[in-house]
């Protein structure tokens, strides 16, 4: 039996935690935008360092833990259908003002649950029309 493969479109947003809009970290608002727009799945990632304008997680918290770096880099990644990741942009141009997204093409290996979930959101996103 040979493997199934989908191109379906990766959005990868870095940011700092210590990024807000509004009263929330932008990290969280990007994935309640994520979900409002139908995007199937998506990952954050705290990381241990990092640099671009400012070097990220190097500080250190002395009343917390001597030890425990703050102010860490976040790494989301979004994947599903271009056309869905495409309603994220505006959100993204207006409000990711530290921080950077990069989006590419990526192979998804459709196994069964991928299947179920993308029929779901087909059937899903056809209800709403």
């Amino acid at each position: 039996m040979t493997a199934e493969f989908k191109t379906l479109t990766m959005l990868t947003v870095y940011v700092g935690e210590d990024v807000y809009y509004k009263d929330k970290p932008i990290y969280k608002c990007i994935f309640e935008e994520a979900r409002k727009v139908g995007i199937a799945g998506g990952t954050a990632f705290k990381c241990i360092e990092g640099y671009a304008s400012e070097r990220r997680g190097m500080e250190k918290r002395f009343l917390i833990n001597f030890t425990e770096p703050i102010n860490l880099p976040i790494v989301i990644q979004l994947v599903d259908k271009k056309e869905r990741v495409e309603k994220l942009y505006p959100f993204l141009e207006k409000n990711l003002r530290h921080g950077m997204a990069t989006v590419h093409d990526t192979q998804v290996l459709m196994t069964d649950y991928v299947k179920e979930r993308a029929e779901a959101m087909d059937k899903f996103e056809q209800e709403k029309k």
